[in-house]
């Protein structure tokens, strides 16, 4: 090795330091010794040579800058042979001077566990064996399982915190950051549960939790609490007292807020992390040993808040997400076992009405889910009270009980209006309870959460992609991942519940080449290719790809017989001839190169397939075209709809009665034009000529048109509601809105029958009750959480004392008006957003006895929902009333 240097008798300086750093190397058990730093000092060196300390790091130096030493920066330097770790571990160092111990760990640690499983060295008989096998096979019933967010917004810190735990020998010291009330205390606890579960730990391993914050002011306590005293360290200090190190030896000590730790105690701790020993306060010569695993959590930036000398001593940092970032499945998650926790401790039954739960889930909850569980207390104790002095049967949580803290800014967050309509089923129920069963809770989230298949066929497509490369990184044969996305396309045909695949889908070209045959993306860029005339947008590399893994697990089931039948997919495919066209190339094309027999309904599947992602890439929305006879009628119907859903596929066209027939249709036909997004244009027309302009702007334009009669703000809103399903056509589109109800394609007939006086002045039947239950259910899904039933009840009872008081009678129109509005109107007054009224106080003078009228009749309204209701938004209802009874004056 040194040839140049002269006879091994007669070494140089540099030579004998070389020589002895190599034969120290040599001895060390990396194995063994993994948990300790490895490496020489070069006093150490210049001490078992007899040359001076400087000299010999002079040569060390050189030895590094030569390439043959490693020189591993930090207090104290260490050195270790180059050669001989590369040969040992059959690795190449490039940077021969390493920054901090961690990364030369880091290097060495994937080595040493596969050399270490080779040799089985831990492992002293098969019985030993099948004991490590099956802790293993464990590891997937942990504690983590339990978490909330498991599978969803934890995901990738639970993965973090498990490789922290499981990290040889002792794991890895780790940091939890994020605000206050993420949970950072829950999530080192079950750290903890979990190194217990891996036998990283025993059951009576110790975890021993310390807030840094309870004596920040105090360091000398601080420090004294954490690491003991000896008698005499300080004022007081009359005996000798263990800290906390001392307690946590051989298990966790959690230190929270660890930013409010004094630059002293931190360095004290990195001392203890580096060598395992310590020394009490007070202590000048004697050394301690523990062996402790630390988490520490911080809600500061630690950059800023800690020593980047302390901070270097843990590896591993894990961020935990505030409520706000967390999905409201997930948010109703915590709220559910929270009232379930709640119903323990009451050891009563807790009812909880859906309106609080709407609250719960969208209020401002700063403190995230530590606040969220204080809330949730307070709101039960507040309950509680009215079980115990009233004598309920249950524990009923009510939106009255609730503070206006909670109401506040409930709208603030607007874009959750539609999630909460596509997750939850929130409309079906008036209350929900809890006992303290885990059995019931699971009973409850099962009937709350509501799964739509909106997904297209491309969604799935781009899903049997993602979990194609999921497979092959995971080291499945090409048949088992074959095998595995057959069992995903029958799932997919026989589930109804949504699948989700990732936001953004990379393909890599070379891990599907080697799932999916060559020829078969050839024949598919070729169909594509030959048939110019399909106008498809995006036949791009991953709808190639996805089509030929279906192609090749289509292969793989005719050779099997194992087939998938598509229920209903040769109903409508024919209907699409240029994507027909293409699919029936490729599938001879199929059967040619493969001499297979392809059945038809797999032609017909891979035609819907061609069709929805055409229809996808090219169309949006199905538009709706509201046209009436009169100013402002189709107007004030589409505006009330636009507020209630936020939607912006809705239109107006007012026809005034002295326009003449073709200048309202020129202008139809124009705003058709320009509002098409390519899915057509639904017409909601009152009467008359208007019935006919669907056809006509059809036969102008090329635009698919369907026209419904007799239109009405519920109706209005139903087809907006409907229009906005993502995979919705317009012939389902239109069944769906004419079954909806009675009031959709006729106006509500009232009972000519003889009606009694009581009657006319209480109200009127119709002769289909169920036309109220349908405006309920409009109301129910166009609200955010008021409890439409209730209200409805409600307001019907203080509109037929109004019209009682008034000697008058409601019609269906009034009856419609007066719903929507004021269910809509509760709803404001909750969340703190009345409307103003300019001309409120001239309605209140000059309709006086009227606005006294319906003042009073809303105190129940009031009492009922916990609200008081401005003179303002009674001003509207005035105005509503005194426009349908036509009062002068009472």
């Amino acid at each position: 090795m040194f040839d140049n240097y002269g006879p091994k008798n007669k070494l140089n300086r540099k030579e004998r330091v070389y020589e002895k750093l190599k034969n120290l190397t040599k001895t060390i058990d990396f194995y063994k010794d993994f948990d300790k730093k490895i490496g020489f000092e070069a006093s150490y060196i210049a001490k078992e040579l007899s040359i001076s300390r400087n000299n010999v790091s002079k040569e060390l130096n050189c030895l590094v800058t030569e390439g043959m030493a490693v020189k591993i920066q930090g207090k104290p330097v260490l050195y270790l042979d180059k050669v001989c770790l590369e040969l040992k571990f059959g690795i190449t160092i490039r940077e021969p001077v390493i920054t901090q111990y961690s990364d030369l760990h880091k290097m060495l640690i994937k080595e040493v566990n596969i050399k270490e499983i080779k040799e089985n060295k831990d492992i002293k008989s098969n019985e030993e064996l099948e004991k490590n096998k099956e802790k293993v096979s464990n590891y997937k019933k942990t504690i983590f399982k339990s978490i909330i967010g498991s599978e969803d917004s934890l995901k990738s810190q639970i993965k973090q915190a498990k490789a922290t735990i499981l990290y040889p020998p002792n794991g890895l010291h780790t940091l939890l950051i994020g605000p206050t009330g993420v949970g950072k205390t829950t999530f080192a606890e079950a750290m903890y549960i979990y190194a217990i579960e891996a036998g990283k730990l025993t059951k009576d391993s110790p975890y021993i939790i310390f807030n840094c914050a309870d004596y920040a002011e105090n360091s000398q306590l601080l420090l004294s609490h954490l690491f003991g005293h000896v008698k005499g360290a300080f004022t007081g200090a009359s005996s000798e007292k263990k800290g906390l190190v001392d307690q946590a030896d051989g298990g966790i000590l959690f230190l929270d807020e660890v930013h409010r730790l004094s630059p002293e105690g931190q360095e004290m701790l990195f001392s203890l992390m580096d060598r395992g020993s310590y020394r009490r306060l007070g202590e000048s010569e004697n050394t301690r040993k523990a062996n402790i695993l630390f988490i520490a959590a911080t809600t500061e930036d630690p950059k800023s808040s800690i020593l980047g000398t302390f901070l270097r001593r843990i590896p591993v940092t894990i961020s935990l997400p505030s409520l706000d970032k967390r999905s409201l499945k997930e948010r109703m998650e915590l709220i559910c076992q929270f009232f379930k926790n709640e119903s323990i401790k009451i050891k009563a039954p807790l009812k909880v009405s859906k309106e609080v739960l709407k609250v719960l889930l969208l209020y401002k909850c700063p403190g995230n889910i530590g606040q969220l569980k204080n809330d949730i207390q307070l709101i039960c104790a507040n309950a509680f009270v009215e079980y115990i002095t009233e004598e309920h049967e249950y524990v009923y949580v009510k939106l009255s009980q609730l503070s206006q803290r909670f109401k506040e800014g409930l709208f603030a967050i607007e874009d959750k209006r539609q999630e909460l309509s596509k997750y939850f089923n929130l409309n079906d129920f008036e209350s929900i309870t809890f006992n303290g069963q885990s059995e019931e809770l699971e009973n409850n989230l099962n009937s709350l959460l509501v799964y739509e298949n909106n997904n297209t066929e491309e969604d799935f497509y781009d899903l049997m992609l993602q979990k194609a490369q999921k497979f092959y990184a995971d080291g499945l044969s090409v048949r088992q991942i074959r095998e595995n996305i057959v069992n995903q396309i029958q799932y997919r045909f026989n589930n109804s519940s949504s699948i989700e695949k990732s936001e953004d889908l990379r393909l890599d070209k070379e891990v599907l080449s080697k799932i999916v045959t060559p020829e078969i993306v050839n024949i598919i860029k070729e169909s594509f290719i030959e048939n110019k005339d399909f106008c498809i947008n995006n036949i791009d590399t991953k709808l190639i790809y996805s089509l030929a893994l279906h192609v090749e697990t289509l292969l793989e089931r005719l050779r099997t017989g194992n087939l998938v039948i598509y229920p209903k997919s040769e109903d409508n495919y024919k209907n699409y001839a240029q994507e027909y066209y293409v699919a029936s190339l490729i599938k001879s094309k199929i059967e040619d190169k493969f001499f297979v027999k392809i059945p038809n309904d797999e032609l017909a599947f891979i035609t819907m397939l061609l069709h929805s992602v055409n229809t996808k890439k090219e169309h949006g929305n199905i538009q709706v075209l509201v046209i009436a006879h009169g100013y402002g009628t189709a107007t004030n119907m589409v505006e009330v709809a636009k507020t209630l859903l936020g939607y912006e596929c809705l239109h107006a066209l007012d026809m005034p009665l002295e326009e003449k027939v073709e200048v309202t249709l020129e202008r139809a036909i124009n705003i058709a034009r320009k509002i098409d997004k390519g899915s057509g244009i639904l017409l909601l027309v009152d009467m008359g000529s208007l019935t006919t302009f669907g056809d006509i702007i059809t036969e102008k334009t090329g635009i698919e048109t369907r026209t419904i009669k007799m239109v009405s703000t519920p109706m209005v809103i139903e087809a907006a509601r409907k229009a906005m399903t993502s995979n919705i056509g317009m012939d389902m589109l239109v069944d769906n809105i004419e079954s909806v109800s009675s009031l959709i394609g006729e106006r509500v007939k009232v009972n000519t029958e003889k009606i009694s006086s009581d009657n006319l002045r209480l109200g009127v039947k119709y002769k289909n009750i169920n036309w109220k239950k349908h405006i309920i259910k409009i109301l129910e899904e166009a609200l955010t959480f008021l409890n439409v039933q209730k209200a409805s009840e409600i307001l019907n009872q203080v509109l037929e004392k109004i019209a009682k008081e008034c000697n008058n009678k409601i019609d269906d129109s009034l009856y419609i008006k007066f719903l929507f509005h004021c269910s809509c109107m509760i709803e404001r007054v909750i969340r703190n957003e009345s409307l103003p009224y300019k001309k409120f106080l001239t309605i209140k003078i000059s309709k006086s006895k009227l606005f006294n009228i319906v003042k009073n009749n809303f105190e129940l309204v009031e009492e009922v929902f916990g609200i008081l209701i401005p003179d303002s938004e009674l001003a509207y209802i005035v105005e509503m009333i005194d426009i349908s009874f036509n009062i002068i004056e009472i």
